[in-house]
């Protein structure tokens, strides 16, 4: 399996919610749709910030417009982006779901925590498949392949003329659910 990206991750159908809207309604919103935060955006759908349960719970007065109670946008990330860069952002913030946005800075989706988490915890047989597609791809053939609690054990790597030991390790390494990988 190549690198996991946002896209196939991502929730497709975001909830957004416009900065005029009272803070009751984007409240609901929340509540309805089981989530932390809703992008917040223009009448063109591009996203100029974010209101979270935190945003809503510190505002006494649920009558005024999400404008006033919205965070700032944290991070954009766009569909391409790989599971490695979802990582490194949510690790250095406290949010818990991105945007995700076009080229045109429109909202096609939103991907929280959990989306990583569900995307890390493969289990051993599916990781096994996942690598022996990474190497089929990369032509090693007669390569055995064991997983034991997200350790990859490759016994008889061998790779094809013209191809990386190197860069074959490193594909196996970036499969999402590998902890560590042993070739032998």
């Amino acid at each position: 399996m190549s690198a996991v990206l946002v896209k196939e991750i991502m929730s497709r159908r975001p909830v957004t919610v416009r900065a005029g809207v009272p803070l009751a309604a984007a409240a609901r919103l929340l509540a309805e749709h089981g989530v932390t935060a809703l992008p917040v955006v223009d009448d063109r759908s591009r996203v100029v910030g974010v209101i979270s349960e935190a945003d809503v719970i510190a505002r006494e007065d649920l009558t005024g417009p999400v404008a006033d109670a919205m965070g700032g946008v944290v991070a954009l990330v766009h569909p391409e982006a790989g599971l490695a860069d979802l990582r490194r952002i949510f690790a250095r913030t406290v949010v818990k779901s991105l945007p995700v946005v076009d080229a045109a800075d429109h909202v096609v989706g939103v991907v929280s925590r959990s989306d990583v988490v569900r995307a890390l915890a493969r289990d051993d047989e599916t990781l096994e498949q996942d690598v022996a597609d990474v190497l089929a791809r990369a032509r090693v053939s007669a390569c055995r392949v064991q997983v034991r609690n997200g350790v990859v054990q490759l016994t008889g790597l061998a790779v094809p003329d013209g191809t990386s030991r190197e860069a074959v390790l490193d594909a196996v390494v970036a499969t999402p659910g590998v902890t560590a990988v042993r070739a032998g």
